[in-house]
């Protein structure tokens, strides 16, 4: 038993010194992992990387909440060695994690859906408590902005900061004419859409200061190209509060009373395709509508309602097949796609050319009748310009990716020139150690030519007389 504590106050110890850290141990993409639903075997984590937390969110609930003997029963009915249950740099595979959630069900004597719900509302306080409520607060002024900014916080997390290539839920609001919300939740696995409706109602009362009523309106299977993709409809519902001088809606088009319409002005189609030279427009049939001068210059033989998107693009985020519906179901994902057959058009033939990839959104227009995608160049670093044959000067001035390169460099500079300081260091230790051992071989042989009294006092400096 006094093994069993040492480990648990050792695991605190270590929670405590490394909350300060938490951006590198993923704790904001632990919440995604449970948003997308994804098990970890599709996520390709390896032993160490930092999953524990889950197993550590659950216990901190369980024992915050019911006290520490119910977090004991839980694990050994789940069959935990205590101690062992909840490490934080230990990764606990799918079959491990619902065996300690079926366990929590049975002995607080709760449903399942329940428990998931619980602990998504958990997931919000534990993530605000651990240094992420600035960023949560930023994303949005209401609830429905939120929500449909989740898809591109998960896209920069994942594949950004990560690069863990989740498959990734997808999150769409409409709002209807009382008020309420629909929220589409799609997702790759099914089941634990509840942690949803616990992840929403913690966002709107520690976020927005409201409180909100989720119910399922639908939930059904869609077959997407090789997956089957869950979709849950929620329907929200804001509750009113009588002591509140002037409750903010959860949509921000509820309280809108502005008159947005500025107009008509004519800009003709070089302007634009000169402004957003990246940009494509293509109809519900895919066929393309207009394009940017980039794209005129990479598909010289492109033609307006003969070409379509496809011929041009490849997707390759998100991972659903390139179609009218699959982009209005995703419409609020981050779309990345590889530019096809770019190293005929502006590499040598010599060259092995990099693909090109572009990132960006997608709009409705025109009532939905067209879609605008607009993107820029999906790099980086100087080094993957090179790869890819383009330039700064490729981007528009005001594109956000020209700042992101620079700043790279100056940090690659950074690292580069600490790594040769750190070399340098090494050859000078090297070089003393190696002083050290030549002066201990003329110590050595010093003893060895004369008696060790006057090679004392030779090695201090002293001189001696001749006698």
């Amino acid at each position: 038993m006094r093994e069993i504590d040492g480990r648990r106050m050792a695991n605190d110890q270590m929670t405590r010194n490394l909350l300060p850290f938490l951006p590198s141990l993923r704790i904001l993409e632990i919440l995604l992992f449970f948003l997308s639903s994804s098990s970890s075997s599709e996520v390709g984590v390896e032993e160490g990387e930092g999953f524990g937390w889950i197993h550590e969110s659950f216990r901190q609930l369980v024992t915050r909440k019911y006290g520490k003997d119910i977090w004991e029963k839980i694990v050994h009915m789940a069959k935990f060695e205590l101690g062992t249950e909840s490490e934080i740099a230990h990764y606990y595979n799918d079959d491990e994690t619902l065996r300690l959630v079926n366990s929590m069900a049975n002995v607080i004597g709760i449903p399942i859906e329940e428990i998931w719900e619980a602990y998504g509302g958990f997931l919000i306080q534990f993530t605000m408590e651990t240094g992420w409520d600035e960023l949560l607060r930023a994303m949005a002024p209401d609830l429905e902005g939120f929500l449909d900014s989740l898809d591109s916080l998960h896209y920069f997390i994942d594949h950004v900061v990560y690069k863990t290539k989740l498959r990734g839920p997808s999150f769409r609001c409409d709002v209807q004419a009382d008020g309420t919300l629909l929220l589409h939740y799609y997702s790759k696995r099914s089941g634990l859409y509840p942690i949803v409706k616990g992840v929403v109602r913690e966002v709107a009362r520690r976020i927005y200061d409201t409180e909100v009523v989720m119910k399922v309106q639908e939930r059904k299977q869609e077959h997407l190209d090789a997956f089957v993709t869950e979709h849950v409809v929620f329907v929200i519902t804001q509750i009113e509060n009588p002591n509140s001088v002037q409750q903010k809606s959860i949509s921000s088009k509820a309280d809108s009373q502005i008159d947005l319409s500025t107009g008509i002005y004519e800009i003709s189609s070089s302007d634009f395709a000169l402004a957003f030279p990246y940009h494509i427009c293509f109809d519900a049939d895919l066929f393309l509508e207009h394009f940017g001068n980039f794209i005129k210059k990479t598909y010289p033989n492109a033609m307006r309602q003969e070409t379509r998107v496809t011929d041009l693009l490849e997707l390759v985020h998100p991972e659903v097949p390139f179609s009218y519906e699959s982009i209005k179901y995703y419409k609020n994902s981050l779309f990345v796609f590889r530019l096809k057959g770019l190293g005929d058009i502006v590499h040598d033939q010599s060259d092995e050319a990099k693909s090109v990839l572009l990132k960006g959104s997608m709009v409705f227009i025109d009532e939905g009748k067209y879609i605008l995608y607009m993107c820029s160049v999906n790099v980086t670093t100087v080094r993957e310009l090179i790869e890819r044959n383009l330039h700064l000067s490729d981007m528009q001035r005001h594109d956000g990716t020209r700042d992101v390169i620079m700043l790279n460099q100056s940090r690659m500079s950074q690292v580069e020139l600490n790594r040769t300081l750190e070399e340098t260091t090494k050859k000078l230790k090297k070089m003393a150690q190696e002083l050290e051992i030549e002066k201990q071989k003329t110590d050595e042989l010093l003893c060895e030519l004369m008696p060790a009294s006057v090679a004392d006092s030779l090695r201090s400096g002293k001189t001696m007389d001749a006698s």
